[in-house]
């Protein structure tokens, strides 16, 4: 059951149920002054140009509903920072929990789902946010999670394959132009979380994931830090422009990358609202050219 609600996932995240890509705003990812602290704050980001980025549910029978994500993007020396800030009411930390149930003697997972945010920038190929349009591309995936990778500082870092060739581990679906093959990986290097098991009951609600400790490699290459606060998501992440690993992105000042955001909202995998194709432009100076 997991591994199908990991494909449904990977079916569904940023798909925009449209035929062609639709591009929205171009997000000026300027030179800071100084290196902005991934804490969650905020605080060095005044000067920082804020893009407000619409946002649609992928799931028309959705409950998510942030309408919409403030932006603010900038390099520093040989770093890319993130900023990301939206609205939600409550505040949801715990995924997928064990429940003890007395009835049946064992631990059963629990409805509680985490939030979260995820933005994929483009690699190679023809990018779209419409997996099932037929275009075939390689993508980054930055994907921050609440519960599972808050506490360790990090965002999960992530490929997406999209392609009309079969690839091992792949989910094959039918569209109207022909067969597409959707693969979601995780980069190289350490989980950040396993599963865990309980032979016997120990409380009531036990977590289901354990944090690895000192996590390493590419998969790890993401920080970032959130914190919720009067109903607001307030998120920060950095990368290396160029990490070197075959699996990440590389941001080059002067050019442009086409991305996408995604957030849900104590929801399953499949219910989320999500951006149309954004352009990240990288600056050489301030104002940025166009």
């Amino acid at each position: 059951m997991e591994m199908f609600s990991y494909f449904k996932w990977s079916l569904l995240l940023f798909s925009l149920h449209i035929s062609a890509v639709s591009f929205s705003q171009t997000i000026h990812v300027v030179q800071a002054n100084g290196k902005p602290v991934i804490n969650g704050v905020g605080d060095e980001w005044g000067n920082i140009p804020s893009y407000r980025i619409p946002l649609k549910q992928s799931d028309p029978q959705g409950k998510t509903n942030v309408a919409e994500v403030i932006i603010k993007a900038a390099t520093f020396e040989d770093s890319v920072y993130i900023y990301s800030e939206w609205k939600d009411s409550t505040l949801s930390l715990s995924h997928k929990p064990f429940i003890w149930s007395d009835q049946k003697g064992r631990y059963e997972t629990g409805p509680q789902r985490e939030d979260r945010i995820a933005i994929q920038f483009a690699m190679s190929g023809k990018y779209n946010t419409n997996w099932l349009s037929g275009d075939e591309f390689v993508a980054d995936m930055w994907h921050w999670k609440a519960f599972r990778s808050n506490p360790l500082g990090l965002a999960h870092d992530k490929m997406t394959i999209i392609s009309k060739s079969k690839m091992s581990g792949s989910l094959k679906v039918n569209t109207a132009g022909g067969a597409i093959y959707i693969k979601r990986l995780s980069d190289k290097g350490d989980d950040l979380y396993t599963t865990t098991r309980y032979g016997a009951k120990i409380d009531n609600i036990m977590p289901k994931y354990k944090f690895a400790e000192s996590p390493q490699g590419s998969s790890t290459d993401i920080k970032a830090k959130g914190i919720w606060q009067n109903g607001v998501w307030r998120v920060e992440m950095s990368r290396l422009l160029n990490t070197g690993n075959p699996d990440d992105v590389v941001f080059r000042l002067g050019e442009r990358v086409l991305g996408g955001i995604a957030i849900f909202d104590q929801t399953s995998d499949q219910d989320h609202v999500i951006s149309e194709v954004l352009t990240f432009k990288f600056c050489l100076q301030i104002p940025c050219s166009t």
